[in-house]
This record gives structure tokens, sequence and C-alpha cells, in this order.
């Protein structure tokens, strides 16, 4: 006898989240996460992490700091999103966070069960962003369990639409 309900044979839509900042390489992974998402009737989040505040004996200084950091964040959000509606008809959801980049980018993908794929643009030219990559590919796993799809930012949009 078959047990299962009507309610779970429900698929649900795949949602990728994309971690970006001002760097070219996270346009184009933020393109191939909606080529993606249009592709499968997805959808999209963005996560942007700003830096925490380092002065914290400045206080005023500091939680100006904070607000301006936040509002940058805000308009690169805003700005990444428009793009990628004119560009390919997804509107992502935008996630602001504060704090340690890596903790959380982890943090939002294990508190959102939906996300199915974690998109970071990568470039050639920067150790850091290496660092990051590779210190993330060590919470697969271990805290991480979904997927991180690495998109190098220097892929054409041919090369893109192949990977869809």
């Amino acid at each position: 006898m078959n047990t299962s309900s009507a309610a779970d044979k429900i698929i649900k839509s795949p949602k990728y989240l994309v971690c970006v900042d001002t760097k070219p390489e996270c346009r184009v992974a933020l393109k191939l996460a909606c080529m993606k998402a249009r592709e499968r009737r997805g959808m999209v989040d963005m996560l942007h992490v700003v830096a925490p505040a380092d002065f914290q004996t400045l206080g005023a200084v500091a939680d100006r700091m904070r607000e301006e950091r936040r509002q940058e964040g805000e308009i690169l959000l805003k700005e990444l999103a428009d793009e990628a509606s004119a560009e390919h008809g997804i509107t992502p959801s935008m996630i602001l966070r504060e704090g340690i980049t890596g903790d959380e980018i982890v943090a939002a993908a294990m508190e959102d069960h939906d996300v199915i794929m974690l998109v970071m643009g990568i470039s050639l030219q920067s150790s850091s962003r290496g660092k990051l990559m590779a210190w993330m590919a060590s919470q697969l796993g271990h805290k991480l369990l979904i997927p991180i799809l690495m998109v190098p930012g220097n892929l054409t949009d041919q090369q893109l639409a192949s990977l869809v």
C-alpha cells in the first residue's frame, strides 16, 4: 500500500544562493544562477555580507561606519536585482548580513532549507578568494550540506549557456 500523499509529491522550485559583492566575477555567478533558475522555474537569493565595524570603542563613529556599509550593500543588492530582472526575468531576493563572510554564507545556506546550491564567483587573480573557497569546501559535509558551484569570472555568455 502506498502511503505517500499528494503533498509529499509536490516538487519545490530550486533556489540558488549567490554570494555577491562589487567584483565582476560575482555578476557572472549571478548571471549563471539566474539562467539556471529561469530554466528550472526556480528562484535566486543574493547574499551580500558586510564586514563588522572594527572600531568597537569609537561608539558613534563605528555606528556611522556600519550604517554606511549597510547602505552601500543595499544599493549594490538593488542594482544587481534590477540587472537580473532586466536580463533574465528573475527577481532575486536580497539578503544583507553583517559578520565574518564565510560564517555568514554558511549560516544563510543552513537557515534556508529550500536552497539547493551555493553559487560563488571566483577570480583567477585573487588569492583571498581562493582562501575563502578552500574554507567553504572544508565546510561541505560538516556543516554545509549543499553543493558549491564556483563560477570563474572570465566565462563568456556562450560558456555560461552551456552550463545551464
